[in-house]
């Protein structure tokens, strides 16, 4: 072989090399993102979706993963804990997927967290019922605050306002009874007496005589322990029977569907939140300017939409402490030792798998806005 076409065959190797390496610097680092964006918990996965997809843009708009860009699988788990499983195992079966976020409410969060763990699989979720087995779990991570602790901001709550006689409505479902179970565990430690509870299903449509039964017991608060859209027809009920009792409820209730679905009734609801979206604080500007960007319509994020970004925005950080080939191992190792406070999470995954007590508001809606409680 002459010198010349030595040279010319050793630069087109070279210029391959490059462009090889140079594709697989672009190629995205993917995700998949499980969310229950239609059935009875529709209006938590369209939320949280919505601040996930937020995140998303933010992280690739400041250059994406060293680079190269974050793409999510995104997948529609229905509010079916055994189709959310079906998903994840479909997900963890792709290699190129190093982490996966998702289940926005308890029992597809359950279905997707065991998988996680059995598969070693990192997993990010914007849900806040924690179980005692969760809490040594490796692979999961929250970014909602835990029921117990929302149990005791609102008996802190009722506490500084000389409520002593507490009332619950809530939903027959897991999420509901952990309600109960806190609300009841800790009454005492508050000065508080829980005098009465009903219940309730997200599908039914006339909630008059259990909230008769409360206003009967003479409350001075009601703890409304629901998810839309059977809270909101809660709210109007307890209006139209005259329930003129302060109302206070869980970050479920904490939607833009709230004040949609109930209209004025929603009134002066008091919320244990992770935000306040017409009254922001200042680590959460740049989130809410976002949020009122993308979606001008309802320009307010609750915390599910908070708990949403946060979700994508802990995997983002730990993906950018770690050095490629990235894998799973490595997320995960990564997400442990994170400390962030985010639009609604303040996570020490060094001490717990959950966002701590801190990161709770205690929010009111006024004249249709969600401002915090002074």
């Amino acid at each position: 072989m002459s010198a010349g076409r030595g040279l010319l065959l050793g630069a087109a190797l070279l210029c391959a090399a490059v462009g090889t390496v140079a594709a697989q610097a672009a190629d995205p680092v993917k995700v998949a993102v499980i969310m229950d964006v239609s059935g009875p918990v529709a209006t938590l996965g369209q939320y949280a979706k919505r601040g996930a997809d937020i995140a998303l843009k933010e992280i690739n708009d400041d250059g994406g993963i060293r680079g190269r860009p974050l793409e999510f699988v995104s997948l529609n788990s229905e509010s079916k804990p055994d189709l959310a499983t079906s998903l994840g195992m479909r997900v963890i079966a792709q290699p190129d997927v190093v982490a996966m976020i998702g289940g926005n409410f308890g029992s597809t969060q359950f279905a997707l967290s065991a998988l996680a763990e059995k598969s070693k699989m990192p997993f990010s979720t914007p849900t806040g019922i924690v179980t005692d087995e969760q809490r040594s779990w490796k692979y999961t991570f929250f970014t909602l605050v835990e029921s117990n602790d929302t149990a005791k901001a609102m008996l802190a709550y009722a506490k500084s306002k000389g409520y002593k006689r507490v009332a619950i409505m809530r939903l027959e479902r897991e999420y509901g009874e952990l309600g109960s179970k806190f609300l009841r565990q800790n009454a005492a430690d508050y000065g508080v007496e829980i005098i009465a509870e009903e219940r309730g299903a997200d599908g039914d449509r006339d909630f008059t005589a259990q909230l008769s039964k409360l206003r009967d017991a003479k409350p001075d608060l009601i703890v409304v322990w629901f998810a839309n859209p059977g809270g909101s027809l809660l709210l109007k009920n307890a209006k139209q029977i005259g329930i003129t009792t302060p109302l206070i409820a869980p970050p479920s209730m904490d939607s833009a569907a709230t004040v949609k679905l109930a209209g004025d009734a929603a009134e002066g609801l008091v919320l244990a939140a992770q935000i306040a979206g017409g009254d922001v604080l200042p680590r959460q500007k740049q989130f809410a300017q976002e949020y009122a960007a993308a979606y001008p319509a309802t320009p307010e994020p609750n915390s599910f939409e908070a708990a949403g970004y946060d979700a994508v925005k802990v995997v983002g950080l730990a993906l950018r402490k770690i050095d490629p080939p990235y894998s799973r191992e490595k997320v995960r190792d990564a997400l442990a030792v994170l400390d962030f406070e985010g639009a609604g999470s303040i996570v020490h995954y060094t001490k717990k798998n959950d966002p701590g007590a801190d990161a709770i508001v205690m929010t009111q809606i006024k004249n249709g806005k969600f401002v915090l409680v002074h």
